[in-house]
């Protein structure tokens, strides 16, 4: 009895007996004629035994089956690619399960947070060793004036064999000389001991960033889950289906490129000799978008903030009530001030701990910075007691009387950005170097003063300024002139915003000598002299030459040479009044070296960035620019 596979590309899901059978529903051209065949009895699956794979066929039937009764043998077809079409169904019916264990995980972050607050608060365990570590710096003064007293045997010792070495009266005194050189070496290696003391101040300082490193890693913790959700769509089991290749996309058309040799018409006269340039282009390439400033002050009709500030006490995140805060930087210093009032209890909360000042973290508006507090001055009047705080960036630290003057000498060749790196060695402050770094000979870099101060005197041989960071321990060495004046029209400014943001401002001219060229001479030692001009000018205005011992390069007198020639010339001195706008692309507090174009009412101009004061006194904000211009 030959036996027919019936293939079924739909399940059924009637109930009850008779099923009818229809052959040539398939999705595709209607047949020329289909029939129905009304099997009654039951229909068994034939499958035992080894499967057979058989091709898939279209069943044609000629006239009609009546009465079929028997045994119908079921042949179950493989041969279709299931499991692709069953990836693609099956895991996006699965995903919606995994939306409930994300929010389980979310919940789960919130018991992790107070383990993150209490390695916070471990950290003033640290404190307190580094009060003790402080304490025991003064024995070792000690012990240095201990070993000054053991050398008194060692006279009468030597005054014992001066007797006895009458006879060689010339030698012993050669010796007694010997034995002065071999003091001055003993002396030598008690200062070089002072900086060991250093290392062990630093060293416990360098720990504080250890507790924002764990918080920076704890947030990486959300895409690892994410992962994982990915992972589980991939092992679930396909399905019977028929999975059909997607259509590529058409590629676009590539630019034509002509072979060589190329025939060139010319439809004018041209002249053979002359020369020609031939420039092909792709009209298919998409043009290079061009750069946009990086923030962005939009015109409105009205412009709304809500300020938020708060200040913590470092590490502790002790809360610390201030009123009337006022930040302030720029480029004639090193770092941010800070002038704030509060109650009388903050004599007590902010008071120096083992000689050193206390750290707070004041947040306006979600800017963050950290202070080290230098003065807590308390003020009485009728009814009214208050204390006026005053703070630095905390690389003041670097600076006396916190840190002792030391002295620096260049024993081999070092690059300026080593020299400094070198004062800062110990303390645990880091540099950020954006300017360009030159050789310096040995010999040539010789100094006497404070870390804070030998950084500054690099910084200061080329002109270039030193800016702190407003979180971090960090000092950053910025060219003086990011963009030199006569090239602020092509650059691409920082900060860009309407005049109707403006609330007030005040413009002053500042005459200055117009000067195109300045010789920079270096030192005796490996010193070199520049000759630095403004391109396409008469360099006939020759500016006061400039001389500094760590001019030992082209690059060093290039710098120094070219910022000099910028800040010559009719310059203009706006001060503008603004309110603090964060979110979106606002710019929040402008910093200074920032490029500022502004939309004014009789036209637009720019200017440099070049100091800042933020006035808090919520719930109004702000801010005052000092802004160098070029007169026109």
């Amino acid at each position: 009895m030959a036996s027919t596979p019936l293939v079924f590309n739909q399940s059924n899901h009637s109930a009850g007996n008779p099923v009818p059978l229809v052959f040539g529903a398939d999705g595709g051209a209607p047949p020329q004629q289909q029939y129905m065949v009304r099997a009654v009895g039951r229909i068994t699956l034939g499958m035992r035994g080894a499967v057979r794979l058989a091709t898939v066929q279209r069943l044609v039937a000629v006239g009609r089956i009546t009465g079929l009764r028997g045994t119908v043998a079921m042949v179950w077809n493989v041969n279709v690619s299931r499991p692709s079409v069953a990836q693609i169904t099956d895991s996006t019916q699965q995903a919606q399960p995994l939306r409930a264990a994300v929010q389980g995980v979310w919940q789960q972050s919130q018991r992790t947070h107070n383990a993150v607050a209490q390695i916070w608060q471990d950290a003033q365990h640290v404190s307190q060793q580094v009060r003790s570590l402080w304490q025991q710096a003064q024995p070792l003064r000690g012990m240095g004036q201990d070993t000054m007293q053991n050398a008194a045997p060692v006279r009468a010792a030597t005054t014992s064999n001066y007797q006895q070495a009458l006879r060689l009266h010339t030698a012993v005194r050669t010796a007694m000389q010997d034995a002065l050189a071999l003091r001055a070496a003993t002396l030598a290696g008690f200062e070089q001991a002072q900086r060991l003391r250093a290392a062990l101040q630093n060293r416990m300082q360098q720990g504080m960033p250890t507790a924002g490193h764990w918080l920076t890693s704890f947030s990486y913790g959300l895409p690892v889950r994410i992962d994982l959700q990915g992972r589980y769509q991939e092992t679930t089991k396909p399905g019977p289906g028929v999975w059909l290749w997607p259509l590529q996309p058409p590629k676009p058309q590539p630019c034509y490129v002509p072979g060589l040799p190329a025939a060139l018409v010319f439809d004018q006269a041209y002249a053979p000799g002359l020369p020609a340039a031939l420039v092909f282009r792709c009209p298919c390439k998409t043009p290079d978008p061009q750069p946009s400033p990086h923030y962005v002050i939009p015109l409105l009709p009205a412009y709304m903030q809500v300020h938020q500030l708060t200040a913590h006490l470092l590490p502790s995140m002790e809360p610390v009530v201030l009123t009337d805060v006022a930040l302030a930087a720029d480029d004639d210093g090193y770092g941010w001030s800070l002038m704030a009032n509060g109650p009388e209890h903050l004599m007590d909360q902010l008071a120096p701990v083992a000689g050193l000042p206390t750290r707070v973290q004041v947040v306006l508006n979600g800017m963050a910075f950290v202070f080290a507090i230098t003065s807590t001055a308390r003020s009485r009047s009728f009814a009214r007691h208050r204390v006026a705080v005053q703070g630095v960036s905390v690389t003041a630290m670097l600076g006396t009387p916190y840190m002792p003057q030391q002295s620096w000498l260049s024993s081999a060749p070092a690059t300026a950005q080593q020299l400094a790196v070198q004062a800062l060695e110990f303390t645990g402050v880091g540099l950020d170097w954006q300017i360009a770094d030159w050789l310096v000979p040995a010999g040539a870099w010789s100094f006497q003063g404070t870390p804070l101060q030998a950084v500054l005197r690099v910084a200061e041989s080329v002109g270039a300024v030193v800016r702190s960071h407003p979180t971090a321990e960090q000092l950053i060495i910025a060219p003086r002139y990011p963009v030199l004046p006569w090239q602020w029209a092509d650059a691409v400014p920082d900060v860009q915003m309407p005049a109707a943001v403006i609330a007030t401002d005040e413009l002053r001219p500042e005459p200055r000598a117009d000067y195109n060229a300045i010789y920079v001479t270096g030192g005796s030692v490996g010193g070199v002299q520049g000759h630095v001009v403004r391109s396409a000018s008469a360099r006939n205005q020759l500016a006061p030459s400039v001389q500094d011992d760590l001019i030992t390069h082209a690059d060093a007198a290039r710098m120094r040479g070219q910022w000099a020639l910028a800040a010559s010339g009719n310059k203009l001195l706006h001060t503008i009044s603004m309110p603090v706008l964060t979110g979106g692309t606002n710019p929040g507090i402008v910093r200074p070296g920032q490029l500022l174009e502004v939309a004014d009412t009789d036209g637009t101009w720019r200017g440099l960035v070049r100091g800042v004061n933020v006035s808090a006194a919520l719930p109004k904000v702000r801010q005052q620019l000092t802004v160098e211009r070029v007169a026109a």
